[in-house]
């Protein structure tokens, strides 16, 4: 009897392992409940949640597998599919690996999003197996996540970035280039609270509680960045620094302009990711590296930067000896951008600017062409591109339009005009600055001495749409495409003859920018309005509108000149064969009683037109006309 059973128990296995093959191969396929186990498991996988979807003798190794090359590996999203058959062992394949129940095999692609470095596809095997009560799960083994992966190694990633291109000037150039500097930062376990964030502030003017609670935050032995220096600019500081408890320093390299201040708001700077600095920094720019946080740098992140590169390799646990790699991706390098930035111009107005206590800013442009060949902003270092998006009324600046809309009515530049110290128009008052007055004289006399009241007086003469129209002939309130925000200016339709009066003068509603203005002079300087060029390979310029007559060209290029040799910017009569022109202003705003002013300046030399603005600068040719002069006097174009 007991052989008997024991022959009944042999001859059931055989039929068992026999109908174990025959489910496997057999005419209908493998076990659907197999293949749901394994769809199952893609899906969670793919939903982060993979070790649920597994045998549950393997989940607590599928949960540390999964933890420790997610964290190695930076995975941010997995995403994972079946493909191809599921296919079943034999009967003895199937009793070595699962005591005598059957096992399956199924195909699938695993595609991981690899934080700053992209996608890493390959193929992998699921393993489903039925346990002793006949459910399917997948068996979890290091293979599962990748075939070349076992228990005796792990997946190591390296990242490599490559430099940094440049920024380049219109020669081709660079303006920016890898430059040593030095990272100064804290230590958390070593610094001394009540010593260290006091000291550092008080050199390096920052602030302290932000700086406690970001230190706090860290690990012990984690470096916490404070700030970053030029290696010049550290050298001053250094012995400040050194002895302060806990401080690190760490020398490095920097795509930085050749100081500080050099068209930094143009060109923009790199520097540690913000959140809001990686919203525009392309998929592959990660929280550790070195990013554009403003102007170019930000604008043209992904084109500068190039493309990281970098592998995943198998090694060794116990040695680290790398046995294979599995992923491979070659780093590109960034393409320099190519801008119109002339680079003695741009030295000659930062120079211009350096001494500034107030808002200042200046711009530069071929007359001829509309590119930007410099633009400078201070006091010291800024990256508000006040030259580019400032909005300010324009003041007597803009009686470069308002006279042209005057003289295509009809007025002559020898026309004699009265400029009384103050007159009433529409039941509003307007004066000169400094309550001064002419005798009754030519047009070109009130011009260049910069009389509001011949002007306003006028306002009757111009038709409603007059002032805007010719505005909009000029190329003010066009679109520019320039690669970075900027402001052309907006000129409304007046309200009422008040209002006529008051834009005429540039106050009222008419708003420009630094930048506008300057283009304002190059339409006179050229005859052709455009729109400004500032990177010629992205955005290249084009005109603006119709050449302006030749007559209203030369007349006004006359009354330009008059300022420059008989009015308010004589201090700008400069020898040599290029004459200068210009227009003074003194804007106006806020509620004050006397009203505070902004000082303008606009005018051209041979090709180059130029503007400057100070913000509650006072006057344009007390104020604005050094600054202007100094840019001209330094400038190459000066004979």
């Amino acid at each position: 009897m007991i052989m008997k059973r024991r022959m009944a128990v042999r001859w059931t296995f055989v039929v068992v392992g026999a109908l174990a093959a025959a489910a496997c191969a057999g005419p209908d396929g493998p076990p659907k409940e197999a293949s749901d186990a394994a769809q199952a498991f893609a899906r969670a996988w793919s939903a982060g949640k993979a070790s649920t979807a597994v045998d549950s003798r393997t989940s607590k190794v599928a949960k540390a597998t999964l933890a420790e090359v997610t964290t190695e590996l930076v995975i941010r999203r997995t995403t994972v599919r079946t493909r191809g058959e599921l296919t079943c062992l034999d009967g003895d394949q199937a009793d070595q690996l699962n005591d005598g129940r059957r096992v399956c095999r199924q195909g699938i692609a695993v595609s991981h999003d690899l934080a700053g470095l992209g996608t890493w596809r390959y193929a992998s095997t699921a393993e489903v197996r039925e346990d002793s009560e006949g459910r399917w799960k997948v068996w979890w083994a290091p293979a599962t996540f990748h075939p070349q992966l076992t228990d005796a190694t792990k997946l190591d990633r390296t990242r490599e970035l490559p430099e940094r291109a440049p920024i380049l000037d219109q020669q081709g150039e660079p303006l920016t280039q890898e430059l040593p500097v030095v990272r100064v930062g804290v230590e958390p376990g070593k610094v001394r609270p009540e010593v260290t964030y006091s000291r550092l502030a008080s050199v390096l003017g920052i602030d302290p509680g932000k700086l406690r609670s970001r230190a706090e935050a860290a690990p012990p032995t984690q470096f916490v960045d404070v700030i970053t220096l030029r290696e010049g600019a550290y050298g001053e500081i250094r012995s400040a620094v050194e002895g302060i408890p806990g401080v690190v320093t760490h020398k490095d390299t920097m795509s930085l302009a050749p100081t500080s201040t050099f068209a930094r708001a143009v060109l923009g700077v790199v520097g540690p990711a913000t959140a809001e600095s990686l919203k525009d920094a392309g998929p592959l720019a990660m929280e550790s590296d070195e990013i554009g946080t403003s102007g170019l740098q930000k604008a043209y992140q992904s084109q500068l930067a190039g493309t990281p590169g970098g592998s995943i390799d198998v090694v060794d646990r116990k040695s680290g000896t790398k046995v294979r790699e599995v992923f491979r991706l070659a780093a590109r390098p960034g393409k320099p951008l190519k801008t119109t930035l002339d680079t003695s111009l741009q030295e000659a107005a930062e120079n211009a600017i350096e001494s500034q206590e107030k808002p200042t800013a200046l711009v530069a442009v071929r007359a001829s062409t509309g590119e930007i060949l410099a633009t400078a902003n201070g006091p010291g270092v800024t990256s508000y591109n006040r030259a580019f998006v400032g909005k300010y009324p324009p003041g007597s600046t803009f009686k470069v339009v308002s006279v042209a809309a005057l003289l295509e009515g009809g007025l002559q530049v020898d026309d004699r005009v009265s400029c009384p110290a103050e007159t009433n128009i529409g039941g509003k008052r307007f004066k000169n600055a400094y309550n001064t007055s002419l005798p009754d004289g030519p047009l070109l006399t009130a011009f260049a001495r910069s009389c509001n009241t011949a002007l306003v007086q006028r306002a009757e003469t111009l038709e409603g749409s007059a002032l805007a129209a010719m505005a909009d002939r000029f190329g003010i309130g066009e679109t520019w495409k320039l690669g970075l925000p900027a402001y052309s200016g907006s000129v409304p339709e007046p309200q009422d003859l008040v209002d006529r009066a008051a834009s005429m003068i540039g106050q009222g509603r008419v708003l420009l920018s630094p930048l506008g203005m300057a283009m304002v002079a190059a339409t006179v300087d050229s005859g052709q309005p455009r729109t400004p060029v500032l990177l010629p390979d992205v955005a290249p310029g084009q005109k603006a509108g119709e050449v302006l007559p030749a007559d209203l060209g030369d007349d006004l290029r006359t009354l330009m000149r008059a300022v420059v040799e008989t009015g308010s910017a004589k201090a700008l009569d400069l020898p040599g064969a290029q004459p200068v022109f210009a227009k003074t202003g003194t804007a106006e705003y806020g509620s004050e009683d006397p009203p505070r002013t902004h000082a303008w300046m606009i005018g051209f030399r041979g090709d180059i037109a130029f503007a400057v603005v100070i913000e509650d600068g006072g006057g344009g040719g007390r104020d604005a006309g050094p600054v202007a002069l100094r840019f001209l006097q330094e400038s190459r174009f000066v004979q």
